[in-house]
């Protein structure tokens, strides 16, 4: 028998990333891709592409928007949010509004309904079961990860397998880990060995990989390698002379095998995230964990992806900003679009990517929240935003909107700069994360592996010694702090001094005057 490879890729850039960037993503992974695609007519592939991106490329890269329309017998077109959210972290409607956005477009300029969903960053939960069958959907894409941790007791994992809650089922295809740390890494002879070591004369398998586009010409030193050294074309090449494999699209695949059980996942996603959403001392106690026994991975699962929200307070203030915005929509288009952009997962969470980290990030999320502020009507209202249990009051005006938080020492939490779109309080804490530990200072002399290295691979490297400074305040403004004196302002910056009071971040009470201002 022979085994189906499933191969697919993801493309994503942020909302209103940077132009440079998505361009140069263009010419050295987008259309390269494409172009070398298109000399290989009977290899069948699938891609997801979020809206924002397929929107740009087709506004600012006409050729190669039309060679994606061309190619469009051989490739499977994949849905999901249309601008990238995880979609358990948003409200149902949402969710599906964001789901058949992207659908509509696929329809149009494509002409395919999609049945198969990129799950934003693989992030599971049975919550989005409905809502995405719903929308026409009747299988997403997971980790083998997930099917590995959900108890299920398997030999292989090369297939797919159904789930359901409440009884709407879905299909799952789990993405094999082997295939996504070695494409488009390892060498072609390796490549190939793997995906015929999935090969088991009982039944037909599925070698699955489908992974960010962007490794294909992006990540550090692969253009050279995928495209100047054709490995691109000879694993294409390869894959269609061996007798042994067959390539399929997930559609064909799913519409001609049966599913190898039914299994019921966690709320999880890919390990290496359950890793970045811990906190850094438990991220290194996880780490030693595995380190002990590689086997003990079925048990091990880290944080969940909304642990971010609890890791970095300015994630959890972005998230429940646009919670609330979402709780008061309108019936506008420009509102609900600055929603939806607002939705766009990137800037909440921190990993090998640069997440909440990115200060453009955090300004397009708030340059969207403001613009949802602006069509309200709200002039002075108390409410509990970042959901803690304390309120916070907020003032608008034309010019300014201002958000005062009970919690944290009276801060100033929020300060827009209305008509501009831009808050000025877009700072972000100084926190540990684990990878500080690992902090090597370059070595030239050490041998590289023939094999190149993946983005997980990549070591943090300084040129000499540097000490880090973390706060164990948030940093917002209007803080009070009461110190001795002579500190100097090294010292302030660096947290290296004294707090003789307990105003920084111990919650406040308001209380009415009775004076007039």
């Amino acid at each position: 028998m022979k085994t189906s490879l499933l191969f697919g890729i993801h493309c994503h850039q942020p909302i209103d990333n940077f132009d440079w960037v998505i361009f140069d993503a263009i010419e050295k992974s987008y259309k390269p891709f494409f172009e070398t695609l298109e000399n290989f007519p009977q290899f069948k592939c699938s891609v997801h592409f979020s809206g924002s991106l397929l929107e740009f490329i087709e506004k600012n890269d006409l050729e190669l928007f039309n060679l994606m329309k061309k190619l469009s017998d051989q490739i499977e077109f994949f849905s999901g949010g249309f601008y990238e959210p995880v979609l358990a972290s948003i409200p149902s409607k949402d969710r599906i509004a964001q789901i058949k956005k992207l659908n509509r477009y696929i329809k149009k300029h494509f002409n395919q309904t999609p049945k198969g969903l990129w799950l934003t960053e693989r992030v599971w939960d049975n919550s989005i079961i409905k809502d995405i069958k719903t929308c026409g959907i009747e299988y997403v894409m997971v980790d083998d990860y997930h099917i590995k941790t959900s108890g299920l007791e398997v030999d292989t994992i090369n297939g797919y397998f159904l789930t359901e809650e409440g009884g709407e089922k879905i299909g799952l295809f789990p993405i094999n880990q082997s295939l996504r740390y070695a494409i488009p890494f390892y060498s072609l002879e390796d490549t190939n060995k793997l995906i015929n070591d999935m090969h088991n004369e009982s039944g037909k398998n599925a070698a699955i990989i489908f992974d960010d586009g962007e490794k294909f010409g992006i990540w550090p030193n692969t253009y050279e390698t995928v495209y100047e050294k054709k490995w691109l074309e000879d694993f294409f090449t390869q894959t269609l002379e061996d007798k042994n494999i067959e390539v399929q699209t997930f559609k064909e695949y799913y519409s001609s095998n049966k599913p190898l059980a039914l299994t019921y996942l966690q709320t999880v996603s890919y390990f290496e995230m359950g890793e970045w959403s811990l906190k850094a001392d438990d991220t290194l106690k996880l780490e030693q964990m595995l380190n002990e026994n590689e086997d003990n991975l079925k048990f091990l699962r880290g944080g969940t992806w909304k642990n971010f929200f609890t890791k970095y307070q300015e994630s959890n203030w972005i998230h429940k900003r646009v919670l609330e915005l979402s709780a008061k929509q309108i019936e506008n288009n420009n509102y609900k679009e600055a929603l939806y952009k607002a939705q766009c997962n990137d800037v909440l969470w921190h990993g090998v990517f640069g997440g909440i980290y990115l200060p453009n990030l955090r300004d397009n999320a708030y340059k969207y929240i403001i613009e949802c502020e602006k069509l309200l009507d709200n002039k002075k209202e108390r409410l509990d935003i970042d959901l803690n249990g304390y309120d916070e009051y907020k003032f608008i005006t034309d010019e300014i909107l201002t958000i005062i938080s009970t919690k944290q020492g009276g801060q100033i939490f929020e300060l827009d700069l209305v008509k501009n779109n831009y808050n000025l309080q877009n700072t972000l804490t100084r926190y540990k994360e684990s990878y500080h530990e690992n902090i090597e200072i370059e070595d030239e002399s050490k041998k590289q592996s023939d094999n190149l290295k993946t983005i997980h691979d990549n070591t943090l490297k300084v040129s000499q010694e540097i000490s880090l400074d973390y706060d164990w305040y948030l940093k917002k403004s209007a803080i009070d702090h009461v110190v001795p004196s002579g500190i100097s302002v090294e010292q302030f910056a660096s947290n290296r001094f004294k707090e003789l009071a307990d105003f920084t971040n111990q919650a406040f009470k308001v209380k009415k005057s009775s004076k007039k201002q």
